[in-house]
């Protein structure tokens, strides 16, 4: 479970109960995200408010305008404020729209003056339709406050003089609408990422433990996640030693059912031969088998076999030409071939080269272990089919899967997955010889090798799937 350096230093913060740090969490994360929420909203609200508050006020730039001509003082007529001027100089750094402003029948020159470079100078423009004074001085503020930047309106009047209006509230520096959204979206982002790491933690653990690579658990992880590793240790630890109080308690009475066995052979020897006799063989030949497989079964994963790394190919090709020397109809279907083309030299002309990566099939294992296995899979299948095909192929980058199918009478759906179990036959008794273990020797040298057996009916015969992990990281 890797969780970056911030989020380590965050969740040391918190609570070590898994029931503080999610309350924590769910109020943490609506009170960021109802910060982001509240400032992009405000200032989309205010912006807004503003935008409708200039149009709206035309009436009173109409109103400034009109008393000019009478009065020389500076006056507040919210939310403007004016005063007069001889003549008008603007900065050099200023950026100046210059207009032409109709008011009726009286035409003003006008320009306006911004800190910096206006958005949409356009907007200030009159239109095509034809406007009273007031709606045209109210369509004017209301573009100059769409810059979102500090301005002035300057009037210029008949006898020289210049009326100088600005707008503190209306025309001054503002973030635009996009730059809200865009700022609101990316902290909205910045709080998922903030707070993500913190509440995947909480899952994590017990993702952690449900896992089969058993990592172990950070420091960070909450008491409840360890407590329940604590727990599950000591179950695996008793199951443990229950399971060997059990496999040892059934190999012990198995290995001393031998010895009645061997005297009830014995003392059938000297019966005379006859049917009761041979009789009395097959059964005890019987016992002795079942005696035999349960021990096989029982200590199978505790035979010591040193792991080597090996093509599981070769191993199967090596396995299939042994029951082919032997007259049995067996085959083997490498992985699929490449049919590259060759290179013309001097020596001769191009041809066709075909190549099969045996390396795609290497892993590391118990290859005499993982021989049995499939040679139970192989006899199974002949046993009751006739004809065997092999193949393997690597479904996942660390899997790979040998698929052994007959063509045999198969096994009904139902009991597909009981066979795998101990002394449970596919066909029944009479069937053939064995007493129900090569299928259960099988899978757990297949679970061995991290992996497994499964059964699918092929309609017809049989198909025996084994997958094993590579073993190779």
């Amino acid at each position: 479970m890797n969780v970056p350096h911030p989020a380590q230093w965050a969740l040391s913060l918190l609570p070590q109960a898994l029931a503080q740090r999610l309350p924590l969490l769910v109020i943490a994360s609506f009170l960021m995200g109802g910060l982001v929420a509240t400032w992009t909203s405000y200032n989309l609200f205010e912006r807004r408010a503003a935008l409708h508050s200039a149009e709206t006020s035309g009436g009173e730039l109409q109103q400034i305008i009109q008393a000019a001509h009478f009065v020389d003082t500076q006056q507040d007529t919210p939310p403007y404020l004016w005063s007069k001027t001889t003549g008008f100089a603007a900065d050099s750094d200023a950026h100046t729209v210059p207009l032409i402003l109709t008011l009726g029948a009286v035409r003003y020159r006008a320009a306006v003056v911004f800190d910096q470079r206006p958005k949409r100078p356009d907007l200030l423009r009159a239109g095509a339709v034809s406007q009273s004074a007031s709606g045209r001085l109210g369509e004017l503020s209301k573009g100059i406050s769409r810059q979102d930047g500090k301005a002035t309106l300057v009037l210029f009047l008949r006898d020289g003089e210049a009326l100088t209006i600005t707008a503190p509230d209306l025309w001054r520096d503002r973030l635009g609408e996009t730059t809200v959204a865009l700022i609101g979206i990316a902290a909205f982002i910045g709080v998922i990422m903030a707070i993500l790491p913190l509440a995947l933690n909480l899952a994590a653990p017990f993702q952690t433990l449900t896992s089969k690579n058993r990592e172990p658990l950070t420091s960070l992880a909450s008491s409840e996640a360890q407590m329940a590793r604590d727990h599950i240790v000591r179950l695996k630890e008793r199951f443990a030693i229950e399971q060997d109080k059990r496999v040892r308690g059934l190999a012990a009475i198995s290995h001393d059912l031998r010895t009645p066995v061997t005297r009830l052979r014995l003392r059938t020897e000297l019966l005379p031969e006859d049917i009761t006799r041979d009789k009395f063989t097959a059964d005890l030949d019987e016992i002795s088998s079942i005696v035999d497989g349960a021990l096989d079964l029982l200590s199978i994963r505790h035979q010591a076999e040193t792991s080597h790394r090996f093509s599981l190919a070769a191993l199967l090709e090596s396995l299939v030409d042994d029951y082919r020397d032997t007259g049995r109809d067996v085959s083997f279907h490498w992985p699929e071939a490449l049919d590259l083309p060759s290179v013309p030299s001097i020596f001769g002309h191009s041809g066709h080269v075909t190549v099969r990566a045996s390396g795609e099939s290497m892993m590391r294992g118990q290859p005499d272990k993982l021989r049995r296995a499939l040679s139970n899979l192989i006899d199974n299948g002949l046993k009751y089919g006739g004809e065997v095909t092999v193949s393997i192929a690597s479904p996942k980058a660390d899997l790979l899967q040998v698929e052994v199918r007959d063509h045999g009478p198969g096994i009904a759906a139902d009991r597909l997955e009981s066979v795998l179990m101990p002394f449970v036959r596919g066909h029944g008794h009479g069937a053939g010889d064995g007493v129900g273990l090569g299928l259960s020797i099988t899978h757990e040298i297949a679970e061995l090798h991290g992996g497994e057996l499964t059964l699918e009916d092929a309609k017809p015969g049989l198909r025996a799937i084994l997958r094993v992990k590579r073993g190779l990281s």
